[in-house]
């Protein structure tokens, strides 16, 4: 045999379920620069091995194709990582006890910084207030962020940004300006909304070049050993890109990055000026870059969220009649601007949370790719809570992906009852109706917002329970654990057009695999969120072994 076609690796004894339909169970592979060459049984995968190749038995252990988040902001949650962690905080006190300890870490005047707290969780059932934070720390700024669109300050982070009971509240005539709370007394209380949370963190220091890519590096290594080899990375700045770029010169990038550029509806309204002629004058499209790094697409942002009541609605919220939720980018000029970010070349990710934005978004991008065909372009939308049937059609036409965030429905699906009741709230994410409309579907987190374990995701997908316990599968819009498992491997592939090189364990693509400690596909349902890897492999180099 040719040395040229002798594999440098190969695995045996494995239950491996490649995804792939021509072959979808195997219990060995060969690889070779970086690729599989050949998937089979023992004896098949053996019988091709040279002088050189090295032969690993992997003692009966379930393998899966290497898992992609179809939406995942790893920068940011490589440096949430290091923040104090509230997402499992259930009372105002562990709060404040976290908070407490990490003042006490910190130097004098240094900023402290929380994430996750979600007041329909806690037992209080009220948002913090800077009282609350002032008991542990009258003198450092302390900044908590809630799971989604909103912040907490103490009053020396208040004191930092100039803000006292004078300052005026933002301009009402900006879309989703926000808005800070006061007291009975016209005080700050500390708790700030949407855009308005810009007047406390842009006066937190800001991160280093260094900082980025050591969060970058830090997330990759967690990311790695849940399983991760892929992610699309949304609503990034040129600084974060470069970062990307030096973490990948560097060594430190170990997950496969879909780069997609912020754009319209992430800040205040001059942050957007010279959009357009910065994405013109790029001279490139959408897909340049490699196998590890590329940049994909361009973010946008165009309403709010759920739990916050802001996601844009055609009908009402629970027990607020006046309220559908708000818009970001005014509607007219977003279907313009999808327009002419498709006509450039570059795919689009678009936040829809209510029906009647991702309706107004899936048209716009049916409507592009029907005048304009560009099937290369994997417009999607993430959310994606509540498909219309317009929404469905269009979606199914020009398959625009469904990028759902499974763990939502576990650690958010609280908040989403509360806003809009138990019946409509077990519709939301519906995935089983996307798969039977002939849509394509994709599993994400949306990380750092909740759970970057992709086990934690196929666990929400398929049992559809709150943290409560609370059923929100009654419509019957469960996955099964196979096409949970899709959802993460061929379905994120799918979303950046990568589905010929990632997603399935099949010859000639690249080399992802992860190796477990049970077998998801066999295991009882309730238990998929326990899974655990023991190796990952990325590119056919083991990049984590526990």
């Amino acid at each position: 045999m040719l040395d040229a076609l002798v594999p440098d690796l190969i695995l045996i004894n494995a239950r491996i379920h490649t995804v792939d339909e021509a072959n979808p169970a195997a219990t060995a592979v060969a690889i070779r620069d970086g690729r599989f060459v050949a998937v089979g049984s023992d004896d098949e995968i053996r019988a091709l091995a040279g002088a050189k190749t090295r032969i690993e038995d992997l003692g009966g252990a379930t393998v899966v194709p290497g898992l992609i988040d179809a939406h995942n902001h790893l920068q940011a949650t490589g440096e949430m990582l290091r923040d104090v962690q509230l997402f499992d905080a259930r009372a105002m006190g562990e709060i404040v006890a976290r908070i407490a300890e990490r003042v006490s870490q910190t130097p004098a005047g240094g900023w402290v910084i929380g994430r996750g707290w979600d007041e329909s969780l806690l037992a209080e059932r009220r948002h913090p207030t800077r009282h609350d934070l002032d008991a542990v720390s009258p003198d450092n700024p302390v900044v908590i962020h809630r799971v989604w669109n909103k912040l907490v300050c103490n009053s020396a982070a208040l004191r930092a940004a100039g803000i006292d009971r004078h300052t005026p509240d933002p301009p009402a005539n900006v879309l989703y300006s926000g808005s800070f709370e006061r007291d009975e007394n016209g005080e700050p209380t500390g708790l700030f909304r949407d855009r308005a949370k810009e007047m406390i963190t842009n006066h937190i220091p800001l991160a280093t070049e260094e900082d980025v890519v050591a969060a970058v590096e830090t997330a990759c290594r967690a990311y790695n050993a849940v399983g991760l080899t892929g992610v699309a990375e949304p609503g990034l700045y040129p600084n974060e890109i470069r970062a990307f770029d030096r973490a990948k010169r560097e060594g430190k990038l170990t997950v496969r990055t879909d780069m997609l550029m912020a754009a319209w509806g992430f800040g205040a309204p001059e942050t957007e000026v010279g959009l357009e002629e910065r994405f013109v004058a790029m001279g490139v499209a959408g897909g340049f870059g490699d196998d590890l790094l590329r940049l994909e697409g361009i973010k946008f942002m165009v309403d709010g969220g759920m739990s916050d009541r802001t996601a844009r609605m055609s009908e009402p919220y629970l027990d607020d009649p006046d309220n559908r939720g708000t818009w970001v980018v005014e509607p007219n000029r977003m279907v313009s601007l999808i327009r002419w970010v498709h006509d450039l070349g570059w795919s689009m990710d678009i936040h829809t949370c209510g029906d009647e934005a991702q309706e107004t978004v899936v048209r716009a991008f049916a409507d592009a790719h029907r005048e304009n065909p560009k099937p290369w372009l994997r417009h999607r939308v993430h959310h994606a809570y509540f498909p219309t049937p317009a929404a469905l059609a269009a979606m199914a036409e020009a398959q625009i992906s469904a990028v759902v965030s499974s763990p939502f429905l576990t650690n958010l699906g609280e908040g989403f009852v509360n806003s809009v009741g138990p019946e409509r709230a077990s519709r939301a994410m519906p995935m089983r109706t996307y798969l039977d409309a002939g849509v394509p579907l994709a599993g994400s987190s949306d990380s750092y917002i909740t759970d970057f374990n992709p086990w934690v995701g196929m666990h929400a997908a398929v049992n559809r329970t709150t943290v409560h316990g609370r059923d929100l599968n009654k419509a019957g819009e469960g996955l099964t654990p196979t096409e949970a498992l899709r959802s993460y491997t061929l379905g994120g592939a799918f979303v950046t057009g990568r589905e010929d090189r990632q997603g399935s364990i099949t010859p000639g693509k690249l080399a992802d695999l992860v190796v477990l400690d049970r077998d998801p596909l066999t295991i009882p349902a309730e238990e998929l969120d326990q899974v655990t890897p023991t190796a990952t492999m990325l590119g056919g180099e083991w990049v984590y072994r526990a």
